[in-house]
């Protein structure tokens, strides 16, 4: 959101620097966002409204600029279904829904758009331990089918569980970079403080 002032941003070998966050999407960014109620999501908005909202220009969900509602309502109950969203409708205002099931809505979205990049943010943060487990589990099947995820993190249990390599920045510099096989805790932790490892 804020212009890059050098370097670039590429993602699958094109130029988004600088580019909408349109077309960032467009070229195959996912984001989870730290905020999953007022940005992830609009509150006032269903969740079938909430689970389309970067593809209601799409085919099948929209034709000639109309949505189809009735694809948007079976996309939306396939989604509930397969993410364990629990809601009284696909109709009901996320904003009546669980932090828990907000951020598993957030995460359908993003996940079943196969996103070459999936931007994580703070993806468990205030949430229960089964909700915390459901989403940590659905990165790692990410990670498994060959995703790539930048998670971005202050848990280190969640750092060390999730990645693959750890960058720890402090103060906009990157301190080090780990494997996070041979990463330990206390190492990750001083680079966080801004000291040597």
């Amino acid at each position: 959101l804020r212009p890059i002032e050098s370097g670039h941003i590429r993602l699958c070998g094109r130029e988004i620097t600088n580019r909408s966050p349109a077309e960032a999407i467009w070229a195959g960014l996912g984001y989870i966002p730290e905020d999953r109620l007022q940005v992830g999501t609009i509150p006032v908005f269903s969740v079938a409204e909430n689970l389309i909202l970067k593809d209601h220009l799409r085919p099948p969900l929209s034709r000639r600029g109309f949505l189809d509602m009735q694809v948007v309502s079976r996309f939306a109950h396939q989604m509930v279904q397969e993410f364990d969203i629990k809601t009284p409708s696909v109709e009901t205002n996320v904003r009546s829904l669980s932090g828990g099931n907000i951020q598993k809505l957030v995460l359908a979205r993003e996940i079943q758009r196969k996103p070459a990049l999936l931007l994580a943010v703070q993806p468990t943060r205030g949430l229960d331990v089964g909700a915390t487990e459901y989403i940590r589990h659905r990165l790692l099947e990410q990670r498994q089918q060959g995703r790539a995820i930048l998670l971005i993190s202050e848990d280190l249990d969640e750092i060390l569980a999730l990645s693959d390599r750890i960058a720890v920045i402090y103060e906009g510099q990157i301190m080090g970079i780990l494997s996070a096989r041979e990463a330990k805790r206390q190492q990750v932790g001083l680079l966080m403080a801004g000291m040597p490892a």
